[in-house]
């Protein structure tokens, strides 16, 4: 069986290849906009126009898509546009819990069988902003929601992590196995 993940996420492709499963990627380019749906819904939603929106090109085959979130005060925290918005949802986070919520969904023939999300809680430590400036100079933050990537430099800033370690890098074990199961 091969799957296509709708992602160009190197971190999914990792988890992916952590257990076992043969894919290939095809980044989507499908609209982001999330207005009118809750905040908390939002990345099951984006994973699933994901999946959609390659499944359409590859009807015979099953597509997984997934997006993540880091909430933070009522606040979604995406991907920063540059250093200087990095800095600011770096801020933000520090000496706080916030919420990572990843969305999977897997699509075969246009069809949904599958959609689910998966929440972590993770506390960041105080630190100094000539911390952040030292971490946002290695780049690190580039095209990770909330500024950060747990899996790197970025774990400078995590005192805990309550639920999969594994949805804060982007792609929930437990439920893409869920999912993954769901073919037949």
């Amino acid at each position: 069986m091969l799957l296509i993940l709708a992602s160009k996420s190197p971190r999914r492709a990792q988890i992916l290849e952590l257990l076992g499963v043969e894919f290939r990627m095809e980044p989507p380019c499908c609209d982001e906009n999330a207005t009118g749906i809750p905040m908390e819904k939002i990345p099951k939603e984006l994973a699933k126009r994901k999946a959609f929106e390659i499944s359409a090109k590859f009807q015979n085959d099953f597509v997984l898509g997934s997006d993540t979130l880091v909430f933070c005060e009522n606040e979604s925290l995406g991907k920063p546009k540059n250093g200087e918005e990095a800095f600011e949802m770096l801020k933000k986070l520090r000496n706080k819990t916030h919420k990572v919520i990843s969305g999977v969904a897997l699509c075969k023939n246009n069809t949904l069988l599958f959609a689910g999300e998966s929440q972590t809680e993770v506390r960041f430590r105080d630190y100094p902003d000539s911390e952040i400036l030292d971490y946002i100079s290695t780049m690190e933050y580039a095209d990770k929601a909330g500024a950060y990537g747990a899996q790197g430099r970025g774990a400078r800033f995590i005192e805990s992590i309550n639920g999969c370690f594994y949805n804060v890098m982007g792609l929930p074990i437990a439920l893409t196995m869920e999912a993954l199961g769901k073919i037949k």
